[in-house]
């Protein structure tokens, strides 16, 4: 068995898509914050780790794989997920490659900013999720659904999860008049593995006010370094 640590910080952000795979699929793994991982604070760490920036998946304790798409494109080929023909793969990971321009500026806005910032950056995200999802849900329509790409999930599924799901936070109403998109959040909530990882990961609470993951009961300020 290939052992996996997945290496990230105090936030709800690109280490996401990555665990809810490994959960699917059953793949055991371990996950460190930076600091414990390398047993420094993250900045002193930055110059070990490709490209100075996170997430990094250690594979066999060895070998560091960079990029968070490039994390989820091994994973899928180590478990299996990656279709065989080389046009319908190119087709899942533009999909993927799609979902992942959804990481600015919302993953940071709801990790971090906060007051009159927050909810100037929550208009604009807002306004500009429109047309996305506009996307994403005439490519369901046209997979059949009630996936991205037909009636079994592929990676590029886990991350518009992730990201549908984290813009829940700026209005819990996003999906509202989005059916498709509504009964495709619920189908990935049902997919093995999908429940246990949603129930265990930390809570992130107060959005917006002063952001926090509550981490072995604990409400602990996201960021970049130990407590």
């Amino acid at each position: 068995m290939t052992d996996l640590t997945l290496v990230y910080l105090k936030m709800r952000a690109l280490g996401e898509a990555p665990q809810m795979l490994m959960h699917h699929a059953g793949l055991p793994y371990t996950y460190q914050m930076a600091w414990d991982h390398f047993g420094m604070p993250w900045p002193e760490a930055k110059m070990q780790v490709p490209f100075r920036q996170l997430p990094m998946l250690v594979v066999d304790g060895d070998h560091q794989i960079a990029q968070s798409g490039s994390i989820m494109r091994f994973l899928a080929a180590h478990i299996g997920m990656t279709p065989a023909d080389p046009v319908k793969a190119a087709q899942v990971d533009s999909i993927f490659e799609a979902t992942q321009e959804l990481f600015a500026p919302l993953n940071p806005t709801i990790n971090f900013a906060v007051g009159d910032d927050f909810q100037a950056k929550r208009t604009a995200i807002l306004e500009m999720l429109g047309p996305r999802m506009g996307d994403f849900d005439r490519i369901i329509e046209g997979s059949g659904g009630p996936f991205l790409t037909g009636d079994a999930p592929n990676y590029c599924d886990f991350g518009l999860f992730h990201h549908l799901d984290l813009a829940h936070a700026l209005d819990a109403r996003l999906l509202a008049d989005r059916p498709r998109l509504s009964a495709f959040m619920g189908a990935m909530r049902d997919v093995t593995g999908m429940q246990d990882y949603l129930q265990a990961r930390p809570e992130l609470i107060e959005v917006g006010v002063k952001p926090q993951l509550v981490i072995g009961g604990k409400a602990v300020a996201t960021g970049m370094m130990a407590d």
